[in-house]
């Protein structure tokens, strides 16, 4: 069998996008659903460029297999499977200033790859649209930011923290609603962190910055 088009699969994967976040933001509350409508919005108006950034895989990327199971039969399954048949053909990043605190072993462990945004398929200087893999073990520490963020979990045992709150799970498909400057973490336990994720930035998008 013939390998659809990069253009054909990356249609599937926008109208998977959107399918999702059109059903995200029925159930949403109102500020959280205004957000989840900007992005989208965003997500259905981009043009694939006429040069596609060349394709790359970092460490992180050793734990995809494991992150995709997650996700069959739960809410995000459809989504995870467009993605799939994309990725072969996708950039993936790092925001390498964490290396300095973090360490090399925590960077050979995580990786994204953002469909809109900086270094990504469609460069957005606002807008952020990624799916982003953590390995097993590790922490995001606390950081914060001055773009708003939304995760939307496929599955797993990650626990989540935003300001004081204790960490907790999280369910497949319930959006992670980080509000501007509300610091957040994440702990991954026995399996990988695997999220679809976006940023909406008041100006151009600066990176998170470590506070914990």
């Amino acid at each position: 069998m013939n390998t659809p088009s990069f253009e054909a699969r990356f249609e599937r994967l926008r109208d998977e996008m959107l399918a999702f976040l059109a059903d995200r933001e029925r159930h949403a509350p109102d500020h959280q659903a205004d957000v989840i409508h900007a992005v989208a919005t965003e997500i259905e108006q981009a043009h694939l460029p006429a040069v596609r950034p060349e394709p790359r895989r970092l460490g992180g990327h050793r734990h995809l297999d494991a992150a995709l199971a997650m996700a069959k039969g739960g809410p995000m399954e459809t989504l995870a499977a467009a993605f799939a048949e994309i990725e072969p053909d996708l950039r993936w990043i790092r925001t390498e200033h964490y290396r300095e605190k973090l360490g090399d072993d925590y960077m050979e462990n995580y990786c994204y790859t953002n469909i809109l945004g900086y270094d990504g398929l469609i460069e957005h200087d606002r807008v952020i649209a990624a799916f982003f893999i953590i390995g097993p073990g590790r922490h995001y520490p606390r950081h914060h930011h001055e773009a708003e963020e939304i995760y939307f979990p496929f599955g797993g045992d990650t626990l989540w923290s935003q300001d004081d709150e204790t960490p907790r799970l999280r369910p497949a498909g319930e959006a992670v609603h980080n509000t501007p400057w509300l610091p957040h973490e994440m702990i991954t336990q026995k399996t990988p962190l695997f999220t679809f994720c976006f940023w909406r930035s008041p100006g151009p998008i600066k990176l998170a910055q470590l506070t914990g």
